[in-house]
């Protein structure tokens, strides 16, 4: 039997005694904001209960990897599952779903299934909400901490914009919820006035 709080708790003990400072985007907030889009996705997708619990498990995973820092973070995150989540009730084809969502949410997303499409869109739920630029601003200055894709200020909002316009939602679901407020948000990047 599946003993899903175990596994949460052991999440928020990893990344709250091992994740690197420097992630402050990348943090355990961002790690309970995933799990809770991914939650209210499954649920307005009507996910069955064994998958709504996949979905959540993919959730809470998705970046443990990065306590071994940022690169190829998703396939380690997917070394952790395999090693961890035996010891907590989950099959071998539990396992292989949950995985395969977590190799989804890499950029570019690349996802193959309903629940794989849920956890990218869950992922990126921030695009589409009222606390972007706080959220925005984060990634930011995690990147520059990291030594990840120096950019000033005017660059940031560029790439900012850029994304934001190439990116869609894979559900239904994620663009009833977020498609609106993205658009708000996108309109407010292209008041800013950066060179493009």
């Amino acid at each position: 039997m599946i003993d899903f709080q175990k596994a949460k708790q052991y999440v928020f003990n990893l990344l709250g005694s091992d994740l690197s400072k420097d992630f402050i985007y990348h943090d355990i907030q961002h790690t309970l904001d995933v799990y809770q889009s991914a939650t209210r996705l499954g649920t307005m997708a009507k996910l069955s209960e064994s998958e709504l619990l996949l979905l959540q498990t993919a959730a809470l995973f998705h970046d443990v990897g990065l306590i071994y820092g940022e690169d190829k973070h998703e396939a380690v995150a997917a070394e952790i599952v395999r090693e961890i989540l035996p010891e907590y009730g989950y099959s071998e084809e539990d396992i292989v779903v949950i995985n395969q969502m977590i190799m989804a949410t890499k950029l570019p997303q690349a996802p193959h299934t309903k629940l794989d499409e849920l956890l990218c869109d869950a992922d990126l739920g921030y695009l589409g909400r009222d606390d972007f630029f706080l959220l925005a601003a984060k990634l930011h200055l995690e990147w520059k901490r990291m030594g990840i894709h120096e950019m000033d200020f005017d660059r940031w909002i560029i790439f900012e914009r850029d994304f934001m316009k190439s990116h869609q939602y894979f559900t239904a679901e994620a663009r009833k919820l977020n498609d609106e407020g993205k658009k708000n948000n996108l309109r407010q990047l292209l008041k800013i006035g950066c060179p493009q």
